[in-house]
Parts: structure tokens; sequence; C-alpha cells
């Protein structure tokens, strides 16, 4: 159920889009149209494709656009066909919002066409090129309000910062929205010829067109995340004590990224690498990785191979190609006695420095074989002890912020074995710089 304040602002939105409405079909001069408009809305909205996480494209624009020649700034109210098309298992604040939303974005679109002086009605003999600013401002207007409408509602329900719901819900989806828009100037111009609202029916195709490329878009993006996930589940066969622990590297990695600034492909980039940040452990004996005892030497050369097994695994995985620096990098400490190239500071991949700090706080408030979780306050606590040795000390405060801020749901609690103090032995986890490997005829290898 959204917030009071959220229902407040989607209940003033749709006052606005009922006024805008009201007035709209008061001042149009050729009303029937608006009917024709709303019934391509209408088709539109059905043959919407998705485009991402609880993303869609419905196209809807493009209509919108189409009415600026056609009605002026008054074809707001054919974007209320959209009320009949939404599922109806959309809560009805959703789809309330969304219709008021199309609305007065299309009311400020046309208002900004009207405002730089845009043909209605008719579009006369040596129109163009000159109708492609006012058209162009128009389609910016209808982006803008619609960018500010939808982090006003994100901020209210969820608090998220006004700021990064610019970042993430118009800079990254605007140019793609801005070219397909331009398909309404189409529809408008053969709709103001001899065509009238048959003009939607030929411009059916390549609205057809636009919506088979999105649905191949979103079915690729989907591939990805298969592919992603059984790579994520190959790692787990190896030991049922890190289940989930790729998830949540991903996770903190991507709650890192975003408190730095990063946003977009780069944000997914470095959870995809915290995802398979193990990866390279199908190449290291199972023996080896669930061994509680010390290690020998060419144990732990095998399990510092890891990082190199994980390149070769995604080596041949054209999305993943961003991620690799992180897979190679993730076990360099920042006082260059890390593993497997020994890099030191800057000289670390910034991925690599990102997914250091996320494995080692996820292993440490997750249930091992040896102990029990650590409480986050306690973990955070020890990343701050070992920044500058083992962790980016800047990358460090950062992290610490970002989960003081947000919060974090550490993994799901699981009854750790009490084991007799007899049959205690000397336990390691290279994830942890608490508990670092043994290794035979040494006081301590690095973690």
């Amino acid at each position: 159920m959204p917030s009071r304040s959220t229902r407040a602002y989607v209940l003033g939105l749709c006052v606005v889009a009922a006024s805008v409405s009201v007035v709209s079909i008061v001042n149009v001069s050729r009303p029937t149209d608006i009917a024709w408009f709303a019934a391509l809305v209408l088709l539109s909205v059905q043959l919407k494709a998705p485009l991402g996480r609880n993303v869609d494209v419905s196209l809807t624009s493009v209509v919108a656009v189409a009415t600026y020649p056609v009605l002026g700034m008054w074809g707001a109210p054919a974007l209320i066909g959209a009320l009949f098309a939404t599922r109806q298992q959309t809560s009805f604040y959703k789809r309330a919002y969304n219709v008021a939303q199309n609305v007065v974005c299309t009311f400020i679109g046309g208002a900004a066409y009207v405002a730089l002086g845009g043909e209605v009605g008719a579009l006369a003999r040596g129109s163009f090129p000159q109708i492609l600013l006012p058209m162009t401002v128009a389609i910016i207007a209808w982006h803008v309000a619609n960018a500010a409408l939808l982090i006003g509602v994100l901020w209210l329900d969820g608090g998220r910062a006004p700021v990064r719901g610019i970042r993430t819900n118009f800079f990254e989806v605007f140019l793609s929205f801005l070219g397909y828009s331009y398909l309404g100037l189409l529809l408008a111009v053969l709709w103001l010829g001899q065509l009238g609202p048959f003009a939607g029916l030929l411009l059916l195709v390549p609205l057809l067109v636009a919506r088979w490329a999105f649905a191949q878009y979103a079915a690729e993006q989907k591939s990805h995340q298969s592919t992603l996930q059984a790579l994520a589940q190959a790692i787990e066969t190896k030991d049922l004590y890190t289940r989930g622990h790729g998830e949540r590297v991903a996770r903190a990695a991507r709650m890192l990224g975003s408190q730095i600034g990063w946003d977009g492909d780069r944000l997914d980039a470095v959870a995809e690498a915290g995802l398979l940040h193990d990866v390279g452990k199908i190449g290291v004996p199972t023996r080896v990785l669930q061994k509680d005892g010390r290690l020998t030497e060419e144990e732990f050369e095998a399990i510092k191979q890891h990082p190199l097994h994980g390149v070769e695994v995604v080596g041949d995985i054209a999305f993943l190609e961003d991620a690799r620096a992180g897979i190679m990098h993730h076990h360099e400490r920042y006082d260059g006695t890390g593993y497997p190239s020994g890099l030191r500071a800057c000289d670390i991949p910034v991925f690599a420095r990102v997914l250091s700090i996320s494995d080692a706080f996820d292993c440490m408030t997750s249930v091992r074989s040896y102990r029990a979780a650590r409480p986050v306050a306690e973990a955070l606590e020890e990343l701050q002890r070992c920044r500058g040795s083992h962790f980016d000390p800047e990358l460090v405060d950062e992290f610490v912020t970002a989960v003081e801020r947000e919060g974090w749901q550490a993994a799901p609690v699981q009854p750790v074995q009490p084991v007799p103090r007899a049959e205690q032995k000397v336990v390691f986890d290279h994830d942890d710089p608490v508990h670092p490997p043994q290794v035979e005829g040494s006081a301590e290898a690095n973690s």
C-alpha cells in the first residue's frame, strides 16, 4: 500500500489531469480526433514491450507527439485511452498515476509546441525544417515532465534521492525515447495529409518493429541474467556454506557503487562481477576449498589460482568484459601483499577494490562452518580496522556510510554445530580478514 504522501501526490496529479482534460475538450476544434487518438493509445499500450527491470515501453509518447500538429495543446485527453488497456491486476494508484502522468506530460509538450510557433491543424508547404525545432522542444518537454513526475513519486514512496532518480530514469533511456518519438511527427504528417485516422494503421508496422526491437533487447537481458545465475549456482555446488554469497556480494557492490556515484551500465557491471567473483572456484578441488586445517603450499597455490580460473571462465562471454578486472583482482590487498599479482593501492582496478570490501563484509556477516555470523556493526569495525592494509580506505568509509544509511540484510541464519574442544581444528577463510589461510611451514598467509 502506498504511503499517505504518495496517495496524496497521485490524487493531486489526477486532479490536475482531470482539469487539463476538461479544458482541452472544451477548447479543441476537432473532438472526434481525440477519440481516434485515444484508440491508438489503447492499441499502443496493448503492444507495450518490457525494456528491463520493472520498465515497460508502451510507445504512448509516439501518439502523444502526433497530437501536437493535429490538435495543438488540446490533445491530452487522448491519453486517457491508456486507462482501459492497463492490466487489471495493477493497483488502482499505479493505474491512476500512469494515466494522469501521460495526460499532464502531453499537455506540457503541446503547450511548448504551440509556444514556439508550431503549426496546428495543417502543415503548409515549406513547413520543414522549421517545424523540427518546436517539435523537438515539445518532445524534450514531454520527457522532462515525465522524469520529474516519476522522480517525485519514487522519492515519496521509497525515499530515493531525486538526483539518483534523474540519472536512472531519464538519461539512461532519453536518447532512445527521443529517437522513436519522432515517429509521432511522421504520424501527424500522414494524419494531416489525406489519410486522417487511417494514418495510425499505416504507421502500425514501424510501431510493431519498434516493439519487436525492445522485446529483443529485453530477451537478451533475460538471457544474460540466466547465464549469470547458472554460473552462480555452479559455484555454490562447491560449498553449501557459500549459498547466496554471490548475490549478497553483488548487492553490497551495487550499494557501494551507487554510494560513490556510479549508475547505469557501470553499476550493473560491478554487480555482475560481484555475483561471479568466485566463479573460478569451479577449477579448485573441493577437498581444498572445504579443508578446515592448515593448507600445504600446493593447496594454497591452488586456492590462489581461482581468480585466474574465473577470468578463463568468463573470458569468452562478451557482456562480462567489464567484470573481468574485478574477478581477476578481488583478492589483491591495498598494501600490495594480496594475490594473484601483488598489486597495491590505486594500481588495483577499482572494481576489484569494491569487490574486496563487499566480499569480506558478506563473509563476516554470514555463517561459516567454524563460527556464527558476526553482527553488522562488528563487521564494519573490522573493515575500518583493515582500511589501508587490506582495503581501500576511502572506499571503506563510503561503504560504512552506505550500510549505515540503507541498512543490510544479512544471510539467512543457519545453525552452527558446536565442535568439542578436543576435535577443534585450525580453520581458515580466504575471504575473512579475521581468519586468513594457514599454510604449513608459515605463520600466516595472505587473505
